[in-house]
């Protein structure tokens, strides 16, 4: 009898853990990471939690626009955000965004329809893959 294997998510939601703003000390605790920790809590009873991995990355260059948070899919364009807040809004609306991303069927995420914090701040959107 075999183990039937865990379902990888067909989306991630991917979380620069480096980010910091122009001007803190290197010794600080990381913007970035203080977001990626808000969404992972959040992230750990979320119900979408099978549509869509939470990513920790080193570095999404996007350094010099901290905090950096990127959305990619199976057959869906890729999209690369920039001048994040690290807040409990803007963690929960990461979530929010990623919820609608995965129910779209084409991966388009038309500006007005995004929540408040992710409606500014787009530094790409990257067409599908093969």
């Amino acid at each position: 009898m075999s183990e039937a294997s865990p379902t990888v998510p067909a989306h991630t939601l991917h979380i620069c853990v480096t980010c910091r703003p122009k001007g803190a000390p290197p010794e600080a605790v990381r913007d970035g990471r203080v977001l990626y920790e808000a969404v992972a809590a959040l992230h750990a009873d979320w119900p979408g939690r099978d549509q869509v991995a939470l990513n920790g990355v080193e570095c999404m260059s996007g350094c010099d626009r901290a905090c950096t948070v990127a959305l990619s899919g199976r057959g869906k364009p890729s999209y690369l955000f920039c001048d994040k807040a690290p807040t409990p809004e803007t963690a929960a609306a990461a979530l929010d965004l990623a919820a609608q991303y995965a129910a779209s069927d084409t991966g388009v995420l038309m500006r007005g329809d995004r929540p408040g914090p992710f409606r500014s701040g787009i530094l790409a959107k990257i067409p599908p893959g093969l």
